[in-house]
């Protein structure tokens, strides 16, 4: 019998999705219990085989036993749970509401559902970007990256030990399922510039698709804002200076008279040479000295990602009226995020910084005439 500190009883409940309760047929039932709080945690159709076997429904009382740890009784469209013989109290949720209720009002679950997501590189960005947008409600994600989870990745990567070895499209795809298991998963194991196009066009839709660019390099970035361009889908991309100490947000809507990613930073754009000098460095990249970038720890590289993320969910509901945007209205198409300003971390180059965790609001980007993107024709 579980009890409290206090040393009062506690009573056994179980907790199953009411399409689960609204099931007739006669199955194992998988989930969790959890002794200390004397929770019966059914997981879901979809989830169930992640879970441990607790028991079984059954349709006639006859099948009850006092040597389960969890038996349904279902009859006369009615349901009880019984432990061990003895029956216990129960509680059904509709688990898509469930899930979202805490974003009512800020987000409207209905119209997350139906949102798009394209994740270019599953690492420590795309994972994160992927992870938070789930927990926002969109339901549908297109994954891609080529890349497997190794042991280094752990320190910055939202998925674990666990995942070591997998490609990282599996892994967040369970991680994603775990979250919301209705969700829409489509993988590809490979880099972008070899999805085939039929794959991208069944899941793209006009308004509702953003392609966010998490990969490590500016030519990733160039093909992946050509490729939302292609199928009139909106565009971002976040990216990290030396350590992270500092990085950069670019985001390309269409039909706005916007300059694409190639324009604005693919060759340095129209930055001003004190920004140029300070370019974006990436992952595969070395620097002055020959020594490999390192893109910094989890916590300067998550503060980033999170205003790119906030940026993904007000593009995501540009067209939705009764949507409150929290910083599209207030940030450039190019932004720039500042972790710190000490020069012990960051070197000379954190000078174009003036105080820490700044959030630059005045940067512009223009078009380049040897740009050959489609937002040329925009202009």
């Amino acid at each position: 019998m579980s009890k409290n500190i206090f040393g009062d009883k506690i009573e056994k409940t179980v907790f199953i999705s009411q399409e689960q309760a609204d099931d007739t047929t006669e199955r194992s039932i998988f989930g969790r219990y959890y002794k200390e709080t004397a929770i019966f945690n059914v997981f879901p159709k979809g989830k169930e085989k992640e879970g441990k076997l607790l028991g079984k429904v059954v349709n006639d009382r006859s099948k009850l036993s006092n040597k389960l740890q969890l038996c349904c009784l279902r009859y006369n469209d009615t349901i009880e749970f019984y432990s061990y013989g003895k029956r216990i109290q129960y509680e059904t949720y509709n688990l898509y509401q469930n899930i979202f209720s805490r974003n009512k009002g800020i987000l409207e679950t209905n119209i997350m559902a139906n949102k798009r997501v394209v994740v270019l590189g599953c690492g420590s960005v795309g994972s994160l970007v992927a992870m938070e947008l789930a927990r926002s409600g969109v339901g549908h994600f297109f994954f891609v990256d080529a890349d497997i989870i190794e042991y280094h990745n752990i320190c910055r990567h939202q998925c674990g030990i666990e995942d070591v070895g997998d490609l990282k499209v599996n892994a967040l795809e369970r991680k994603i399922l775990n979250i919301n298991p209705t969700a829409e998963i489509v993988k590809f194991g490979g880099v972008v510039q070899n999805v085939p196009e039929a794959m991208f066009r069944e899941f793209c839709q006009k308004d509702d698709t953003v392609f966010v660019g998490c990969a490590d390099n500016r030519s990733a970035d160039v093909y992946a804002n050509r490729i939302a361009s292609y199928f009139d889908a909106s565009f971002l991309s976040i990216g990290f200076w030396e350590r992270a100490y500092a990085g950069e947000i670019f985001y390309h809507i269409p039909g706005r008279n916007m300059p694409c990613y190639s324009c604005a930073l693919g060759d340095g754009g129209d930055l001003s040479g004190r920004v140029e000098a300070n370019h974006h460095i990436y992952s595969n990249q070395e620097n002055i000295e020959g020594v490999k970038f390192e893109p910094g720890i989890s916590v300067d590289i998550n503060f980033i990602t999170c205003i790119g993320i906030k940026l993904i969910i007000d593009i995501l509901n540009s067209n939705e009226k009764s949507y409150i945007p929290r910083l599209l209205n207030d940030l450039k198409q190019y932004t720039l995020v500042c972790n710190t300003s000490n020069s012990e971390i960051a070197g000379e180059m954190v000078s174009i910084f003036s105080y820490p965790l700044q959030v630059t609001t005045s940067l512009k980007v223009g078009f380049n005439s040897k740009c050959n993107g489609k937002c040329k024709n925009e202009n």
